[in-house]
């Protein structure tokens, strides 16, 4: 009996131990479900597209258009042109087939009216297969689902666009097909993508990058790479020759919300605008070659011309800053600050500049 009991102590004890650990196994599995369950009632929406944040590398909202359109952009455009995989495009949210059809410019095209929040949202999906979607209009679509794949780029599924996503919201549920505005002040009848996401607590930042003249637009005149910092986008303006750095977040065109411009003259030295007065001029050098500059604290003079085509900001005092790569005739570059602007965002641009030919 003296052995015996021993035992059955140890037997009681393992018993407790392993009831312990069954417990706590079951609460902690509670308490990750309690936190999957949260994590996904914490945003309302999902992105229609994976990789939506990294990949909207051009024509996002408020950009201009290029020469073979006319307008300002009103959605993002989503890029997959290096991916020969099949893209799938997801609903927002729940919501209603409004149209989904091929439309010229498009491709295919669906528009879904979403509820969300007590809101009445409703969202363009273009440049899509359509024959790769059984949905038809009138039919309920889940947050989540797939809706579609991505059109084949340079097809009839992209009406012969690039491979990518253009997504486009708005308030209300009136049918709206247009990709672009023909006015800054029409792009105020559309959410800017951006703002909707962050709006549902999703992050749509984009991260930094550089500006590679052999990809990005306007490379041809701008041989020259520099920082895109992060949550913003560059915009290029064939006609007025600039390329502008501007705000990701924020209402109106990506001209109203632009942080820096680029602009850039030909020529043997220095030059200066009749149209400024001049309130100081300093020599100095910048980016990562020590590129030989001048700094300008320049003011548009009263009753001279506005800067066509370029930001509101660029009528006020600010600080502008021409350089060059070498003596001689040369291609010099101007690079020029909204007075707004955080100096030390501002100088990392600058340290970053490197003129490649």
């Amino acid at each position: 009996m003296k052995k015996v009991f021993p035992i059955l102590i140890l037997i009681v004890v393992l018993a407790l131990i392993a009831g312990g650990v069954y417990v706590w196994s079951l609460g902690q599995r509670a308490t990750e479900r309690t936190e999957e369950d949260a994590g996904s009632k914490e945003a309302s929406v999902v992105f229609p597209i994976a990789e939506y944040a990294n990949r909207r590398t051009l024509n996002a909202f408020g950009e201009k258009s290029q020469a073979t359109l006319d307008g300002y952009h009103a959605g993002d455009d989503i890029e997959y042109t290096d991916v020969d995989a099949e893209v799938p495009v997801y609903a927002i949210a729940d919501g209603v087939v409004k149209q989904n059809d091929w439309v010229k410019g498009y491709g295919g095209v669906m528009v879904v009216t979403h509820t969300i929040g007590g809101k009445t949202i409703t969202a363009i999906y273009g440049h899509l297969d359509i024959s790769s979607t059984s949905l038809s209009k009138g039919d309920n679509v889940l947050r989540g689902e797939q809706v579609a794949y991505l059109g084949k780029g340079g097809t009839s599924e992209t009406d012969g666009e690039r491979k990518h996503l253009h997504f486009a919201v708005y308030e209300g549920e009136d049918l709206r097909i247009q990709g672009y505005e023909s006015t800054q002040a029409a792009l105020f009848k559309w959410t800017n993508p951006h703002d909707f996401f962050a709006q549902y607590g999703l992050d749509a930042k984009s991260p930094s990058r550089v500006y590679n003249p052999q990809e990005d637009l306007g490379g041809d005149e701008f041989a020259i790479e520099f920082l895109i910092p992060e949550a913003w986008e560059v915009e290029y303006d064939d006609s007025a020759r600039i390329l502008n750095l501007f705000k990701l977040e924020g209402k109106g065109s990506a001209r109203e919300r632009s942080q820096i411009l680029f602009t850039y003259f030909d020529a043997s030295q220095f030059l200066t605008l009749s149209t400024v007065t001049i309130h100081e001029v300093l020599g100095l050098k910048i980016g990562k070659e020590n590129y030989t500059a001048k700094k300008y604290d320049i003011e548009k003079r009263q009753g001279a011309p506005s800067f066509q085509d370029q930001p509101s900001w660029r009528e006020e005092r600010h600080i502008a800053i021409d350089f060059r790569k070498q003596d001689g005739h040369a291609r010099y570059y101007s690079i020029a600050k909204n007075p707004e602007l955080d100096e030390e965002i501002f100088q990392r641009v600058l340290a970053s500049i490197k003129i490649v030919k």
